[in-house]
Order: C-alpha cells, then sequence, then structure tokens
C-alpha cells in the first residue's frame, strides 16, 4: 500500500493542485483550455483561497512525500438564520476530489473524504452536499451519502441569455410597467 499522509494544502501545493485540477477534469470531459493557460490561471485562484485560516475554503492533499496524490477541497456556506429546533446554519460543498488513477482503490481516497467529513462534522455543518461522477458514487454511498430527492438542479444551459428579439420584448415590458 502506497504510504501517504493526509495534510491541509500550502500554498507551495497549488502548482501541483492545478495541474491534478487539470487531469481530474480531463480524465472524463473533453478541455476546451490549454493545460498550461489553466495552470496559469487556476494557482492565483488556489493561493488565495487555500492559504491558512482562509474561509470558507479547506483543501487536504495526499502527499507521498514526493508528489501530491490527491485532493478533496470543501466551502462552508452559510444559511440563513433559522428559528427550529437549533439547526445547524452551515451547509458544505465538497469539491475538486481527486486521487491519481494509479493509486486508486487502495483506500486512500476514503481516508481523504473522512478527513473533510471529519471537519465538516467539527463545524456542525447541517447538510455535505456534492456532484458524483458515476464511477465515485459506490465510495460516497460507504462513506454514508446517500442520493437526494429534496435538491433542484439548473444547469448553465438552461440559463441562456434571451434573443436580441427577446430581449427587446423584455426591456420594452419592463419599461411600460414602469410607466403604469
Amino acid at each position: 500500500m502506497t504510504r501517504a499522509r493526509i495534510r491541509l494544502a500550502r500554498s507551495s501545493d497549488c502548482g501541483a493542485l492545478a495541474d491534478l485540477r487539470y487531469r481530474f477534469r480531463a480524465e472524463n470531459e473533453s478541455v476546451t483550455e490549454s493545460k498550461s493557460r489553466f495552470v496559469r490561471r487556476c494557482i492565483p485562484w488556489m493561493k488565495k483561497r487555500f492559504q491558512a485560516g482562509s474561509y470558507p475554503w479547506r483543501c487536504w492533499v495526499l502527499d507521498d512525500g514526493k508528489r501530491l496524490l490527491g485532493h478533496v477541497c470543501v466551502q462552508l456556506f452559510e444559511k440563513i438564520p433559522n428559528p427550529v429546533n437549533n439547526e445547524p446554519e452551515l451547509h458544505a460543498y465538497v469539491t475538486n476530489f481527486y486521487v491519481v488513477p494509479e493509486t486508486r482503490n487502495r483506500g486512500l481516497g476514503k481516508r481523504l473524504l473522512k478527513k473533510a467529513l471529519s471537519w465538516c462534522r467539527a463545524r456542525n455543518t447541517d447538510a455535505v452536499i456534492l456532484w458524483a461522477t458515476p464511477d465515485s458514487k459506490s465510495l460516497y454511498r460507504r462513506c454514508g451519502f446517500v442520493e437526494s430527492a429534496d435538491i433542484f438542479e439548473l444547469r448553465h444551459g438552461v440559463l441562456r441569455p434571451p434573443s436580441r428579439r427577446r430581449a427587446r420584448s423584455l426591456l420594452a415590458q419592463s419599461l411600460a410597467d414602469q410607466v403604469e
């Protein structure tokens, strides 16, 4: 079994993390951006959000002493205050969970995810959400996740801007509403 430790990401990890992020997305989808351009764009984003003590992001890495073998990120987000039964007022979003293919199926991903979930529990989150790939669903189920019937999703393709004709019609209606 690969010897790896789990630790919080450091600023010096951001280049390797950006590279892994590219691998992660390119593994199952067609990329539209060159790797070098993506990495240059991603590193500053990660450095800003994954620095020590940053809120609301945390990123843990699997490190074997030579290279990063995986990572998982969590973003906390607040709920509007709720007067019901001291219900926790934070949710957590798990994202960018990836283990390099050559080290999968050895329990490393499960250890990494459990570390992130432990951190979420310590912050008293109400729910942890994520979007699973078909290959990752069994791992999430083994870690206690269930597929929810409560969450609705609106994908970006549905949010296309209106045609010019429709935009003019909406503008005209808006102006008419203001006159009334």
